[in-house]
């Protein structure tokens, strides 16, 4: 679960100028983990990029790490 946490951390970090305002919570249903990412007003777009696809790179990615630790991963951008 933490390696999740600092990944998906990690990932966003590097998308957004204001690191300080991301805000990255999780629900743990059975073995579906589920994101919420908020970031600074005005950077969602970064973090979606065009067409979602940055978004959808990002839910791959996130979803294969869960992988190991038999997890469902989900990722929500919260604006």
């Amino acid at each position: 679960m933490e390696k999740l946490e600092t990944l998906i951390n990690y990932i966003i970090g590097e998308l957004v100028e204001t690191k300080e305002e991301i805000r990255i919570t999780y629900d743990l249903i059975d073995d579906t983990i589920t994101f919420k990412v908020s970031v600074a007003q005005g950077e969602m777009g970064r973090v979606i990029g065009k067409n979602g696809l940055t978004a959808n790179s990002i839910r791959g990615v996130m979803q294969a790490a869960g992988v190991k630790d038999r997890l469902n991963v989900n990722v929500e951008f919260v604006d």
